[in-house]
C-alpha cells in the first residue's frame, strides 16, 4: 500500500478497491486475480472519463505542423482539441489520429495549427487528488457491480465526494494562477463554465 513518502501507484488503487469489498491486497498487476483485473479496469475506465473533461494538469499546448500530406497527427493519447491564439477562428475536431477542418470539411491544412490538447495520462503520472478521486468512483463501483451493496456503497461513496471537493478545489487553486499568467488559459476556462463540471 501506499506510504505518506511514496507516489500513490495504481497497485495501491487496486488495493483500495480489494479492501472497500473485504478482499484480499495482491503484491503485483500480473493478471492472475480476477478481481483485481477488474479493479484495474474500473480505475483506466474512470481516469478515461474524468480526464476528458479537461484539467489543468492534462491540458497542453501544442503548434503542430502539418505533415508531408498536409494532415496534422494528433498525439495517441488526444481526448479532445480546441484551437486557441492565432489559431482560434479555425473550426477543428479530433477526428480519428488527425486533425479536422469542420469547416472546410477536409483533413488538409496549409498552415501550423496552435492547439489546446487534453491528453489522457497514465495513472501513475496524475496529481494525487486526481489519484484519489478516481480510486474511491472505481471503488464504489466496484462494489456496486460485484456487491450490489447499498451500505458499503454510501461509505464509499462519502469517500468519493470528499476526494472530489479536494480535486476542484485544487483545481481553483492552480487555475487561478494560470490565469494570472495565461492568456490562453484564461480564454479557455472562460469559455468553457470551467466549474461546473457533473462531478461525483
Amino acid at each position: 500500500m501506499a506510504y505518506f513518502n511514496t507516489p500513490m501507484t495504481k497497485l495501491d488503487a487496486v488495493n483500495i478497491c480489494l479492501s472497500s469489498m473485504g478482499e484480499p491486497m495482491i503484491n503485483a498487476l500480473d493478471g492472475s486475480s480476477v478481481d483485481a483485473q477488474m479493479a484495474s479496469d474500473l480505475i483506466d475506465e474512470t481516469s478515461r472519463t474524468m480526464q476528458a473533461e479537461g484539467w489543468h494538469w492534462n491540458r497542453e499546448r501544442h503548434r503542430l505542423i502539418p505533415d508531408t500530406f498536409n494532415q496534422i497527427n494528433l498525439p495517441a493519447n488526444t481526448a479532445r482539441v480546441d484551437t486557441v491564439e492565432d489559431s482560434r477562428t479555425t473550426d477543428v475536431i479530433q477526428r480519428g489520429g488527425k486533425l479536422f477542418n469542420r469547416y472546410e470539411n477536409t483533413h488538409i491544412f496549409n498552415d501550423p495549427i496552435i492547439l489546446e490538447i487534453y491528453v489522457i495520462l497514465p495513472f501513475e503520472e496524475m496529481p494525487l487528488a486526481a489519484k484519489n478521486y478516481v480510486t474511491y468512483k472505481s471503488a464504489r463501483l466496484f462494489q456496486q457491480r460485484v456487491l450490489g451493496s447499498e451500505t458499503l456503497s454510501k461509505f464509499t461513496q462519502n469517500d468519493e465526494q470528499r476526494a472530489w471537493l479536494t480535486l476542484l478545489q485544487e483545481e481553483a487553486d492552480v487555475a487561478d494562477n494560470n490565469m494570472l499568467n495565461d492568456a490562453w488559459q484564461t480564454a479557455s476556462i472562460l469559455n468553457r463554465n470551467h466549474y461546473t463540471r457533473g462531478g461525483y
